[in-house]
C-alpha cells in the first residue's frame, strides 16, 4: 500500500503483520481512504483488554467474528453487529475473552481521560501515517 489510500484489492489478511494499538490490543489495517476518513480493519483484543472512554465523532460499525466485548449496549458475541452513531460515548469498552472484531470508523475516535481531555485521536491520518513507515502489505488488484 506504500502510503496510498487503498481503491480496489483483496487484502489477505492472514499475511498482515499485527500491529499494536494499545495495552493487550492489535490491528490489521484493510482500508483506509484520505478522501473520506473511513477505515476498516480488524482489531485483537486480548481477555480483559480495555478501549479508555471515549466519543465517535463519525458513525462506527462493528462485527464480532470472534470472542465477547462489554460495552455501553452490553454484551456482543460472534455473528453481532453493532453500529455507533456520530456522537456516541462510552466509558469502556471491555474484551470479555480473547476478540476478533471487524471494525469500521466513517470518522475520527476520540479517546479522553477522566477529566474529558482528548487524549488521542484515531482517525485515517493515524493509519496513513502506520502505513507509509509500514513493510509492503500482500495487497492483490482485483481483476
Amino acid at each position: 500500500m506504500s502510503g496510498m489510500a487503498m481503491m480496489d484489492g483483496i487484502v489477505h489478511t492472514a499475511d498482515l503483520e499485527w500491529k499494536p494499538l494499545g495495552p493487550g490490543t492489535a490491528y490489521r489495517l484493510l482500508r483506509v481512504s484520505a478522501e473520506t476518513g473511513v477505515w476498516s480493519a480488524i482489531l485483537k483484543m486480548e481477555k480483559g483488554a480495555v478501549f479508555a472512554p471515549h466519543k465517535h465523532l463519525g458513525p462506527a460499525e462493528i462485527f464480532i467474528l470472534s470472542g465477547s466485548t462489554q460495552d455501553r449496549l452490553g454484551i456482543t458475541r460472534p455473528g453481532d453487529y453493532e453500529f455507533e452513531p456520530l456522537g456516541a460515548e462510552h466509558p469502556a469498552t471491555t474484551a470479555l475473552e480473547e476478540s476478533l472484531i471487524h471494525f469500521t470508523a466513517h470518522g475520527p475516535i476520540a479517546f479522553h481521560d477522566d477529566k474529558g481531555r482528548i487524549v488521542m485521536l484515531l482517525d485515517s491520518e493515524f493509519f496513513l501515517k502506520e502505513q507509509q513507515q509500514a513493510p509492503q502489505y500482500s495487497v492483490k488488484k482485483a481483476a
